[in-house]
């Protein structure tokens, strides 16, 4: 359970860096509240993301086809573009 753990956290760890690279002290995140966000935690990361819902669809013949309830805003693009990722992460 323990390297289980310290697995976590060095996850979160590259995850945080990773995205903190990207953030430029000009162009910093918008954080709660309005924050600036020049060098964000995992934690704010991922609250910038709290809201985004995926909705399933059943298609007439069947399929599932999911969807994001409304597009993401410009810093969800940037951090997802500086992971190296897009919005077909969702769907």
């Amino acid at each position: 359970m323990g390297y289980l753990f310290l697995l976590a956290l060095a996850i979160y760890h590259v995850f945080q860096r990773r995205v903190r690279q990207f953030i430029t002290p000009e162009r910093p995140l918008k954080g709660a509240g309005g924050r600036k966000l020049t060098r964000p935690t995992g934690q704010a990361i991922f609250q910038l993301f709290q809201y985004v819902n995926v909705v399933l669809f059943q298609l007439p013949d069947g399929r599932i086809q999911r969807a994001l309830d409304r597009s993401l805003n410009p810093d969800q693009r940037r951090i997802l573009q500086g992971l190296g990722m897009d919005e077909s992460i969702y769907v």
